[in-house]
């Protein structure tokens, strides 16, 4: 019996190594499926691009350190309200663990949706170099745009504006 136990303990263990690395193979290209994200709310629940189904999302990788990424926060936030019927702002947090993201999000009230991504392996899967990088997601699930580096309010609110059109 015993055998059999470390037995199947072994295969699982084998299974389940073969899925997170089949899952870590997900690579983002526009014009394709975005990859599922492996990521989790602040509260610990874990989040999908499903929940905003419908919507356009612009997914918007940053740091705690990175100087670009709280430059950007404002403008995001005010875009988040300003275009929330149409598209959601979902910030993808790169930091360690130990970083208090809550308290950098309160204060500069930041009310958008914002998850950690614990192993890296949406930042793999969406090629994130550095930080921000944005991706723009159509209401279908399909990747539409790249961005890479800092943007300005002007330049964000015509992606927004652009993607609304688009229905």
């Amino acid at each position: 019996m015993l055998a059999n136990a470390k037995k199947f303990s072994g295969i699982l263990l084998i299974g389940a190594a073969l899925l997170l690395n089949g899952c870590k193979e997900e690579k983002a290209e526009i014009g394709a499926a975005a990859p599922a994200l492996a990521a989790y709310d602040l509260q610990g629940n874990q989040v999908a691009l499903s929940q905003w189904q419908g919507k356009h999302v612009f997914l918007n990788f940053w740091a705690s350190n990175c100087g670009g990424c709280l430059a950007e926060m404002p403008a995001l936030e005010k875009l988040s309200k300003e275009f929330g019927d149409s598209i959601v702002v979902v910030g993808i947090n790169t930091d360690k663990d130990e970083m208090n993201i809550q308290a950098l999000l309160d204060e500069r009230q930041v009310s958008f949706p914002n998850v950690r991504d614990q192993l890296a392996i949406t930042q793999e899967r969406y090629q994130v170099i550095g930080t921000p990088t944005a991706y723009l997601i159509d209401p279908r699930g399909k990747l539409i745009g790249q961005y890479v580096g800092m943007l300005k309010e002007p330049d964000l609110k015509a992606i927004f504006e652009q993607s609304r059109q688009k229905g």
